[in-house]
Parts: C-alpha cells; structure tokens; sequence
C-alpha cells in the first residue's frame, strides 16, 4: 500500500540521496586517479626498456663476420686477377749488361706482386756480375722498377783464351761485347783462364792507365808477374815498366836511356825500367 510521507520526510530522503551521490563521485574520482598513475608506469615500461645483451653480442659478430667475408673475397680477388702479376720489369737504360739477363737474375717473372719483396729482388741482381748497386721499388699493380749501376770496364784482360773486364778498383766480370776504345792486356805468364770473380792487383790497374794515358798510340800492354807491364814500341823493341803509380818518370827514364843509346848507335832489343834507379837493355 501506498505509504504517506510528509513534507519533513521529503526533505530527509533528498538529502541522504545527495550524501550517496557525493560518495560515489568521490569514489570514481579515486579510481581515476589510481588509473592515472597505473598507466604512467606502464608508459615508463615502454620508454625504457631493459637491454638484451645477448642480441649486442650477436651483431657485432655478424658485423665482424662481413668485414672478414669482405676482405677474404677482396683477397683472393688480388690473387687471381691477372692484371695483378708480373710479366717484366721497368728497368732503367744499362750499358753493358742486358736487360734480360737483369730480368732472369730478378725471379719475378710470374709472381703476383703480393708476393714481390724489393730487396729480395735487389739481392737477386745484385748478384749479376759487373752490377755494383741496384735499387728496386714496387707499384701497383703489378710494376717493378730496376735501376742499376754497373761496373766500368776500364781494361779487357786476356789469360788462357779467355777475355774479362776489370774496373778502375781490380774486379773483373764477363766480358759482354767489344768494346775498341778498351785497352787490352795479354798474360804472357799463365795458360789458365781466371777463375770466377778474381781480381787483378790494383797496382797493374794503375800502372796500365797511366801509361795509356801518358802514351795514347798504346794500343796493347802485356803482363807478366816478373816484370810487370810491357809494350812493344814502335821502334822494334819491349819496354818494361813494371807497375804502379810511377809511369810518368819511369817513362822520362826510359826516353832518356834511349837518347844515349841511340847517340852511341845501339839498337835494343828490350830495355827495362821497373826500377827506375837501375835501368838497363839487352842488345
């Protein structure tokens, strides 16, 4: 049944309806403000997430990897292009010894210029005889320079059939090609032929350029180990003048005896001035 309220009741009931009211509104403000603070920790979560450093690791060895990949193919690339070997050399212009014989001597030919050491290859010329000094340098891809300097021929030096040259300092090497301005000189003492890199006394060096020098119409000396050099003069006898430094006043010696021989009539057949004190002839 119907139930009468009066106007007092009226008042209490709205009042307790808006007391519910505010309670629920505080209770949905909670709420929110705990939902708020919730998704800010989950957005922190996000923001900064924790490092995997297994994952780290792995990268940098597939990355180590490729370099090694890479280079591995750029390698074997270099070693089977064939723009990349050596066929000859650049070698700078020589007098006397051939560029093919210095080619040989260089053990290049074929290589892959990886594998070519400059003074390896400068040993292996400097090896040649009649070479003094070389120097070598490398270009890629695949090109050698040589530069030599060579040994010169200041005498041709003839013993026991056969025929050297020998420098201003006394070494001798093979004998390449003529040469007519070398002046020649015949061993009358040995039959056998010198052996490999022998080297003539420096004194008989000397000796033999003076007197070519000193006397220019020289066109061979002889030699022998008594008497040293020698030359047939154009006046149908041998002088001999030993060696050494002294060729100027052994042959102002040696002209002057002939004067006084030629003033008393005598013809010589030798006339020996290797002692420039005590010269003497044989008729």
């Amino acid at each position: 049944m119907p139930v009468s309220r009066t106007p007092q009741d009226l008042d209490v009931a709205r009042e307790r309806r808006k007391t519910m009211g505010r309670r629920r509104a505080a209770r949905m403000r909670t709420r929110k403000r705990g939902g708020r603070g919730r998704s800010w920790g989950l957005l922190q979560d996000l923001a900064l997430p924790q490092l995997s450093f297994s994952r780290v690791r792995v990268g940098w060895r597939l990355c180590s990897l490729g370099v090694v990949l890479l280079f591995g193919a750029l390698l074997g690339y270099a070693m089977t292009e064939p723009n990349f070997f050596v066929h000859s050399i650049e070698l700078v212009d020589t007098n006397y010894i051939p560029g093919d014989e210095i080619y040989r001597a260089a053990g290049v030919h074929g290589l892959n210029i990886f594998w070519v050491n400059p003074s390896a290859v400068a040993a292996n010329i400097q090896g040649v005889p009649g070479v003094r000094d070389v120097a070598v340098e490398v270009e890629w891809p695949a090109t050698v320079y040589v530069e030599v300097e060579e040994k010169e021929p200041a005498l041709l030096w003839q013993q026991g059939g056969g025929r050297v040259w020998v420098d201003k300092s006394g070494n001798t090497f093979p004998a390449r090609e003529p040469l007519d301005w070398l002046l020649p000189v015949i061993v009358d003492d040995a039959d056998a032929s010198l052996p490999a890199d022998a080297r003539i006394p420096l004194d008989v060096v000397t000796g033999a350029w003076q007197l070519k020098e000193l006397r220019p119409n020289i066109e061979v000396l002889h030699y022998d180990v008594g008497q040293g050099l020698s030359y047939q003069d154009g006046r149908d006898w041998r002088g001999f003048f030993g060696t050494g430094e002294d060729m100027a006043m052994k042959l102002l010696v040696y002209e002057t005896l002939i004067e006084k021989l030629m003033a008393r009539g005598v013809w010589p057949k030798t006339i020996s001035v290797v002692d420039p004190g005590t010269p003497f002839h044989r008729e």
